[in-house]
């Protein structure tokens, strides 16, 4: 539980920083993830990130819908983890990489059995509104 507080308190904080207090990072001092920052903030995806970041964390501070809302958040951590940690590896961005793994690979194996159904290898269409 303490945990996943942690972990929507880091992505509202993320997400309002942007949204409330205009925050945006200086993409020049990323290295050589600056450009690919800066274009996507060019056409409105890094935006859309970051209001996504405040649905996310409310899902979880909340307890809702997480198991969702963790496999939503496993793309922007594992997008967060390849740049921090393979294509800008600075000391800051070592820990933030790993944090992010650690993080959301930590609580995907706590909702686990909400995922069970996925890791089937002969899967039958099993609509919402069956029995």
């Amino acid at each position: 539980m303490w945990l996943r507080f942690y972990y929507a308190i880091h992505f509202l904080k993320s997400g309002l920083n942007y949204a409330v207090f205009g925050v945006i990072p200086d993409f020049s001092k990323a290295g050589a993830v600056g450009p690919y920052l800066a274009e996507m903030n060019s056409i409105g995806f890094y935006p859309f990130i970051k209001y996504l970041e405040i649905i996310l964390g409310s899902m979880l501070l909340f307890n809702i819908l997480v198991p969702l809302a963790l496999a939503v958040m496993a793309g922007i951590a594992f997008q967060i983890a390849y740049l921090n940690l393979f294509i800008s590896p600075h000391p800051r961005q070592l820990f933030t990489g790993t944090q992010e793994l650690l993080l959301c690979g930590l609580l995907i194996l706590a909702y686990g059995k909400s995922y069970a159904g996925l890791l089937r290898v002969r899967a039958k269409p099993h609509f919402l509104w069956s029995k």
